[in-house]
């Protein structure tokens, strides 16, 4: 399994660059990258240089599903899951969508209320390509993505599917330190 990591998006809510904000002294994107298993390969989406394996798309800013784009083409695994940058306890959740992907095309989060999370998902490569052949990329909403798979398992999230958009969402998690 490979996973993507979007960290590219404009972060207008929090105000600045998501994979940079430190949390407890670490940036986002590494408590992130920490939590994946380190026998996966790993893609960050991300027109910034962060200091780690990272593709973006061309142009940037052009929303999720351009960037899973970018970082499929990045992988070569028969398994690619996908996880957003603002959401650092999301890999826990991998391997329940790995268990329940079973023969569908992918496997999302539902979170508590009951919305399905697509930037926390496992697809089989195959399905994932033939899906970003029938959605056009620039500023497609990753649910628009997950609705052209063709056979989705959903599973119940726990909480670690939350992502966390803004400075006073990350106070749950420690000190925050938005940079210059």
């Amino acid at each position: 399994m490979g996973v993507i990591v979007l960290a590219g998006g404009r972060s207008t809510r929090m105000g600045t660059d998501k994979a940079q904000v430190r949390v407890g002294g670490r940036r986002l994107v590494d408590k992130l990258l920490d939590a994946l298993p380190a026998a996966h390969p790993v893609i960050v989406v991300s027109p910034e240089d962060l200091g780690v394996p990272t593709v973006s798309e061309d142009p940037p800013y052009g929303g999720p599903v351009a960037g899973i784009a970018a970082g499929a083409r990045a992988l070569d695994t028969p398994f690619v899951a996908v996880v957003a940058v603002d959401a650092p306890h999301s890999p826990g959740l991998l391997p329940a969508l790995s268990a329940a992907l079973g023969c569908r095309d992918c496997a999302a989060i539902v979170s508590a209320d009951g919305t399905v999370q697509p930037l926390c998902a496992l697809w089989r490569r195959s399905s994932l390509l033939v899906a970003l052949e029938s959605v056009s990329a620039r500023n497609a909403p990753a649910m628009k993505l997950l609705r052209a798979a063709g056979c989705v398992a959903l599973v119940d999230g726990d909480g670690r599917e939350r992502d966390f958009d803004t400075p006073d969402d990350l106070l749950e998690l420690g000190e925050v330190d938005l940079g210059d």
